[in-house]
C-alpha cells in the first residue's frame, strides 16, 4: 500500500511535466495531443506542459519557393556586401593617391589648368588646319564651277580631291568636338578631386586636433 502510494507521488510530477503538442489541421482548427500527426509535422507546432506553459515552439517548414527566395536574398546580400567592400577599397586607394600626389588645392588647380591648356592647344592647331582645308575646298569648288561654266566635264581627280578634303574637314571637326568633351571631363574630374581633397584634409585636421 505504501509502495503504491509512493509510486503515485513519484509519477504525479512526471505527468504534470509531460509534453502536449498543439498544431493546426487542414481546416485551420487547433488540435492538441501527445504527438503531431505526420501529415501536420511540417506545419509547425507548440509544445506545452500540462499546465499550459509553452516550453518550445517549432516553426513550420519553409516551402521550396521560400527556401529558394531565401537563398536568392542571401546571395544578393553577399554580392551587395562584396561590391560595397570593393568600392570602399577602391575609394581608399584613390584617396591615398590623391593625398600622395598633391600637397594642396593649388597643386590640383595647377594640374587641372595644365591639362586643359594642353587640350586647348590641340584644339587651336586643329581649328587652324580646318581653316586651311576650308580655303582649299573653296578653291577646288570654284575651280570645278569654272570648268562646268565652260561646258566641260569636271575631271575625276578634282572631284575626288573635293570629297577627300570634305572628309578631312569632317574628321577634324569630330576631333575638336571630342577634345571639347575631354575638357569638360577633365574639369569635372578635378572638381570632384578638389572637393574630395578638401574633405580628406579636413578629416585629417579634425583627427589631429
Amino acid at each position: 500500500m505504501r509502495a503504491g502510494l509512493l509510486a503515485a507521488l513519484v509519477l504525479q510530477p512526471l505527468v504534470a511535466l509531460a509534453g502536449i503538442k498543439c498544431w493546426t489541421n487542414n481546416e485551420g482548427v487547433r488540435e492538441c495531443g501527445n504527438a503531431v500527426p505526420p501529415e501536420f509535422a511540417q506545419g509547425g507546432h507548440e509544445e506545452k506542459r500540462a499546465n499550459g506553459i509553452v516550453v518550445r515552439k517549432q516553426e513550420r517548414s519553409k516551402t521550396p519557393e521560400e527556401v529558394a527566395a531565401e537563398r536568392d536574398r542571401r546571395t544578393a546580400e553577399a554580392k551587395a556586401k562584396a561590391a560595397s567592400e570593393a568600392a570602399a577599397a577602391k575609394q581608399a586607394a584613390a584617396d591615398r593617391v590623391l593625398l600622395d600626389t598633391f600637397s594642396s588645392e593649388d597643386d590640383l588647380m595647377l594640374a587641372r589648368d595644365g591639362q586643359l591648356t594642353n587640350v586647348e592647344s590641340l584644339i587651336k592647331v586643329t581649328e587652324s588646319h580646318v581653316k586651311k582645308l576650308d580655303r582649299q575646298l573653296d578653291q577646288m569648288i570654284s575651280q570645278a564651277a569654272d570648268i562646268e561654266k565652260r561646258g566641260r566635264k569636271v575631271p575625276e581627280n578634282l572631284t575626288n580631291n573635293i570629297e577627300n578634303v570634305r572628309g578631312q574637314i569632317d574628321e577634324q571637326k569630330l576631333f575638336i568636338e571630342a577634345k571639347r568633351l575631354e575638357q569638360k571631363t577633365i574639369g569635372a574630374k578635378f572638381d570632384a578631386d578638389i572637393a574630395r581633397f578638401r574633405e580628406l584634409r579636413s578629416k585629417r585636421t579634425a583627427t589631429a586636433n
